[in-house]
């Protein structure tokens, strides 16, 4: 740490060589102390001490290769210095292969700028003052990627995988550039950049003024690929990335043909060997490329690693990613393993099968007639009625569902499609339809409050898809729809509009999984993996008080509360009078239906006061099993897939329309016809105002990018995804 003072600010603008005041001038129990601190701490006084213009940056680099003991000559071995602890920045106690707690990046201007600039290349501004006063010429400093950075580091291509609970955030995709955004991305990004894991992007200096942008984007510099795209408030249990970080591994490190086993960030020195020396060990081992490296957090490698004219032998373990992130990440987000993947993999392109649940209490639901309407999904349909079509973007809206579950404590409903194979396969006849097969669980007695899901498998999925595709079920499920409706809902040719009916909600939808077949193995480390458990585990047991102490409160209500008979007759007895009154409407709006209603009819009152008997009061309980049984299809608890809350604009009172029977939207084709007509007409055909034109091109631009000129034929399809879907990775744990 001495070697790191080597000049430090004299507190009056000179500077003062710290090795030059002897033992005399500094006292020993000085740098006892600084042997002592944590190494954030000596991190974050370089940041001050050169955000303040009291250290130069060329004077930071030059300590620390002096620490990291290249001495003198350090600048003509600059990789050397990776070996010597070069790695992220934080997560606990991680570093390089120098084995140090925590250790700076591959230079001290790079991890300064990616710990202070919101775009990871903030610009540092370092003004001297000679003694006259007049200002010295002022250096605005930008990180070149390709000069300061990248020559010093290797990377690595590697894919993460990571759950979130997206509660709180806005979706898990960053809309770049606005500054309120709060996504999962967004947070993601952050922890790569001030752990120093990222690749810099490409950027040039700027001197007295001049000049001269050639900026990459660390995601483009990265390959940075995702899986899948949740919306806001949407969670994932299995979500996938890949993108390039950087490797423990320096770019200039040799074998030494021993492998061994070790802790992440280790480093035990074996022996050091001339590397000037042709009979030297350093002459007949090879140089590490990308597939020679360790697949895990695990393994490490025996290697010889030249920080200036002698190479030392040292042992290297590759970081533990995972770990490293978990760090620095909100608890909301967790990252479980990691493994090295082919260059040309994709997190997106390259996965085979996507697996949604959807989570629900089952209520008054019958899964039996949901498990039905699943059925008809299976196999390749076209869900433009089961989606939210962004015409601008997708032009194709036939997907491919493999196998599905509806899953409760006693019984699994399963459905497969007939074949999982290739979509030249076609299985979208309603006829066809797959069946059900069920499986029971347990012999408990089902109950309204049993935790019930259902589970979609598929190659991908449209926007929205789940959650209209849920909201039907749930329709189906409370009887007020025949699962038939599902067969009707996917016969587009009938059918080309989307009739009108609410999406569940977003809260219990998870991305429980993406699958890559045998292609992609993910390695983890117990530390990690137990760190992450002590997480979630947290996280299961404030939900779980919070449901038990709302059970318990629900249960005190209907034992311990009474009301009287009467305000219960007037309550039953209004609410049927106001449903009388809108099927009489709907009656009047469909010719040929005059049938007198007696489902909520008749002498409502009379029915009650035969059940009172002569009880002046009935306990809470009893009244809800009154209401219920008076008045179908009413509860006091909303119906499913609502998020906790009646659908827009409906009440007790509220009479179910039947979906087909419902006003329908514009149909893909009238809505492409819109957008290419589009020409600064307004609605009605008179002229739009400014702001309206500018949208209408705008949407016609997306359209003609991503429709038209990237649109590829069958055949080049097929060719990208027969490519894509071979490649993969693995943690090679044998």
């Amino acid at each position: 740490m001495s070697a790191m003072l080597n000049r430090v600010d004299g507190g009056d603008g000179g500077e003062i060589d710290a090795a030059s005041l002897g033992n005399n001038s500094v006292d020993s129990s000085f740098f006892n102390r600084v042997r002592s601190i944590d190494s954030n701490v000596a991190i974050m006084a370089f940041e001050y001490l050169v955000g303040n213009g009291k250290l130069s940056m060329e004077d930071a680099d030059e300590a620390i290769r002096l620490a990291a003991g290249g001495g003198a000559n350090a600048n003509a071995n600059d990789g050397a210095m990776d070996a010597a602890g070069h790695g992220p920045v934080g997560g606990g106690d991680v570093g390089g292969g120098g084995g140090g707690k925590v250790t700076p990046s591959s230079s001290f201007s790079s991890s300064y700028s990616n710990n202070n600039g919101a775009s990871g290349h903030a610009i540092i501004t370092k003004a001297k003052t000679d003694s006259t006063g007049t200002s010295r010429r002022r250096r605005r400093l930008r990180a070149d990627a390709t000069k300061t950075t990248r020559a010093h580091y290797r990377t690595r291509h590697v894919a993460l995988q990571f759950s979130y609970d997206g509660t709180e955030y806005s979706g898990y995709a960053q809309n770049v550039g606005v500054l309120d955004d709060n996504s999962v991305e967004k947070d993601l990004f952050a922890a790569l950049e001030r752990t120093n894991l990222l690749v810099m992007p490409v950027m040039v200096e700027e001197v007295d003024g001049g000049r001269t942008t050639n900026v990459t984007s660390a995601r483009a510099a990265s390959m940075y690929s995702r899986c899948g795209r949740t919306d806001r408030g949407v969670h994932a249990h299995g979500q996938v990335i890949a993108l390039r970080l950087k490797s423990a591994f320096p770019p200039n490190v040799r074998l030494a043909n021993v492998v061994v086993g070790g802790e992440e960030g280790g480093g035990n020195v074996a022996t050091d060997v001339n590397v000037d020396d042709p009979s030297s060990s350093w002459s007949s081992s090879s140089i590490l490329d990308e597939d020679a490296l360790p697949r895990n957090s695990i393994d490490g490698l025996d290697c010889f690693v030249p920080p200036s004219s002698s190479a030392v032998r040292r042992t290297i373990v590759e970081y533990d990613y995972p770990r490293i992130l978990n760090g620095v990440l909100p608890p909301a987000i967790r990252v479980l393993g990691w493994c090295p993947v082919t260059s040309e993999f994709s997190a997106r392109f390259s996965c085979r099968e996507r697996t949604y649940r959807y989570f629900f209490p089952r209520r008054n639901l019958d899964l039996d007639l949901m498990a039905c309407g699943l059925r008809y999904m299976m196999g390749k349909h076209d869900f433009r009625n089961l989606c939210k079509m962004n015409v601008e973007q997708v032009y194709n809206f036939e997907r491919v569902l493999i196998r599905g579950k509806v899953v409760s404590p006693q019984v699994v409903h399963e459905v497969r499609a007939h074949t999982s194979d290739d979509d030249d396969d076609d299985h979208d006849d309603a006829s066809a339809a797959p069946p059900v097969s069920s499986t029971s669980m347990s012999t408990m007695s089902p109950s309204p409050r049993d935790m019930c899901h259902v589970e979609i498998v598929g190659r991908a999925f449209l926007w929205h898809q789940i959650r209209c595709i849920m909201s039907v079920l749930f329709y189906v499920g409370r009887k007020l729809e025949s699962p038939t409706l599902v067969r009707d809902l996917l016969d587009v040719d009938a059918n080309p509009a989307k009739p009108s009916y609410e999406m569940a909600s977003e809260a219990p939808l998870v991305l429980h999984r993406c699958s890559y077949g045998n292609n992609l193995t993910f390695g983890r480390t117990v530390r990690n993996l137990w760190d992450a458990t002590k997480v979630l585990e947290r996280r299961w047991e404030g939900h779980a008080i919070s449901a038990e102490r709302a059970r318990d409160e629900l249960d005190s209500l209907r034992a311990e509360t009474e009301v009287r008979w009467t305000d219960l007759m007037d309550f039953v007895e209004r609410i049927a009078d106001g449903r009388r009154g809108a099927r009489g409407g709907r009656r009047g709006q469909r010719a040929g239906s005059g049938a007198n209603d007696k489902a909520d009819g008749g002498d409502v009152r009379s029915g009650l006061i035969r059940r009172r008997g002569g009880a002046d009061t009935i306990s809470w309980g009893s009244a809800v099993e009154v209401i219920e049984g008076a008045l179908a299809g009413v509860h006091p608890h909303p119906p499913s897939g609502c998020g906790g809350h009646l659908p827009r604009g409906q009440t007790e009172s509220s009479v179910h329309v039947p979906i087909m029977e419902r006003s329908r939207g514009t149909t893909y084709e009238e809505k492409v016809r819109s957008i290419l007509s589009s020409s600064g007409e307004g609605a009605g055909g008179g002229i739009a105002g400014g702001g309206d034109r500018v949208k209408s091109s705008k949407r016609k631009e997306r359209y003609e990018e991503n429709i038209i000129r990237k649109r590829k034929t069958a055949e080049e399809d097929k060719a990208f995804y027969d490519r894509m879907l071979r490649q993969g990775g693995s943690s090679s744990w044998q």
